[in-house]
């Protein structure tokens, strides 16, 4: 709540930089934090005492508003008002049905701001020691513009890898190629549920429900296969994606989401609602072109690059690529590396990831590496060795 001076802690959520600081420009004074995204959103939720969101006017239509409401998941007594172009009978309707507290017409002034501070005395005052704050998973999302870049095997490996590091029942794998998903293949799974049952089931959906439709994997972890028939990917809205992924945020400290090989609706909404995306590319000349092109068209929709982590794989003395020429053409800095080792294939063709078959080898050591760049600097582990020894970063 506010201070004794009267000022209050001010969340922004909106992709428009220009009226972020024009926002930040009305609230001088104020404690001011901004979010790119929902999934932004959510964590500065979790991290700071907000007393008011303001959602922008990318968030000013019906299914801006349904994301919106994803931060209730977070506080549901957060005060929210949504800011809109101009203020549509349906949006409005939307808006305060979802309990969103007032929606606003550009242009913002001092005056429509303090009216929204008048909210939050509206909102019973927080006890001290009050309810924990709910801790929300973290999404790691692998991806690659180019087939057999490596990609599905980096996802399962660093899925179990964090399992390993932790509790497997709080790490989730989803499977997010809706066509030709191998996360179950390459885990020895045989799911009797898929996202499909999802879809099929997405108006009644809930927490008890979705864990009921997860498979689980020898380890403890917990998966969401694909459509198990490339026909059946048609029955999977983007909308079905998105509401599994926040609902798997409540639900697991860490979700990670293998992905199709292309950038379509579906992989979008994914990549915004992540917190790393690991991007790997193979060390040959078309998947660094593919990769280019990729990171080319998310800088045009300002996709925020500091989520960003550059992972190669198959590195070895006989590739023919600069690394450094490879940075500057992708303009980011690579983080990972993955040393080519036909112990991969191996593990790939007996059904169990080489972190676990081949625990001691160099390209475990590797992928171990990789699993580090996901986790928070506080939850960072040592296990180099991969001798079973185990620091625990659950909270």
């Amino acid at each position: 709540m506010a201070t004794d001076s009267g000022t209050y802690s001010v969340l922004i959520v909106d992709n428009d930089d220009q009226f972020v600081e024009a926002t930040r420009t009305l609230l001088e004074g104020h404690k001011v934090h901004t979010a790119r995204n929902i999934s932004d959103a959510q964590r500065r939720l979790v991290e700071e005492s907000i007393d008011l969101t303001v959602a922008g006017p990318s968030y000013a239509h019906e299914a801006g508003v349904v994301e919106v409401t994803l931060l209730f998941d977070v506080r549901a007594d957060l005060p929210v008002v949504l800011v809109a172009e101009a203020v549509d009978t349906n949006v409005l309707r939307a808006a305060l049905r979802a309990g969103i507290k007032d929606v606003i017409e550009v242009p913002l002034t001092a005056s429509k701001i303090e009216d929204a501070f008048g909210l939050i005395e509206q909102i019973h005052r927080r006890e001290e020691d009050g309810p924990k704050k709910r801790k929300i998973g973290k999404v790691v999302t692998i991806m690659s513009p180019k087939g057999g870049a490596g990609k599905t095997m980096t996802a399962v490996n660093t899925a179990l890898t964090l399992a390993g590091w932790g509790d497997p029942s709080r790490v989730v794998i989803l499977d997010a190629d809706l066509q030709f998903g191998d996360v179950c293949i390459s885990l020895q799974i045989d799911p009797r549920h898929t996202i499909v049952d999802v879809a099929r089931d997405i108006d009644k959906l809930d927490e008890d429900l979705l864990d009921s439709l997860l498979a689980r994997h020898s380890s403890g972890m917990r998966v969401l296969s694909a459509p198990l028939e490339p026909s059946l990917a048609d029955e999977v809205s983007t909308q079905v994606v998105v509401k599994s992924i926040g609902m798997l945020k409540r639900m697991f400290d860490y979700i990670v989401i293998d992905t199709a090989p292309f950038l379509d609706e579906p992989v979008l909404s994914i990549l915004e609602r992540s917190d790393v995306v690991l991007l790997v590319v193979d060390m040959d000349l078309p998947a660094v072109k593919n990769a280019k092109l990729a990171l080319d068209t998310l800088r045009l929709i300002k996709f925020p690059f500091e989520k960003m982590k550059l992972v190669l794989n198959r590195v070895n003395s006989k590739a023919r690529l600069d690394i450094g020429e490879l940075e500057r053409s992708l303009g980011l800095e690579v983080q990972a590396a993955v040393s080519s080792d036909k112990l991969v294939p191996r593990a790939v063709n007996e059904g169990e990831p080489v972190v676990t078959l081949y625990p001691r080898s160099r390209v475990a050591r590797d992928l171990r590496g990789v699993a580090q760049l996901a986790l928070d600097e506080s939850d960072v582990v040592e296990d180099a060795e991969g001798d079973g020894s185990k620091r625990r970063w659950f909270r």
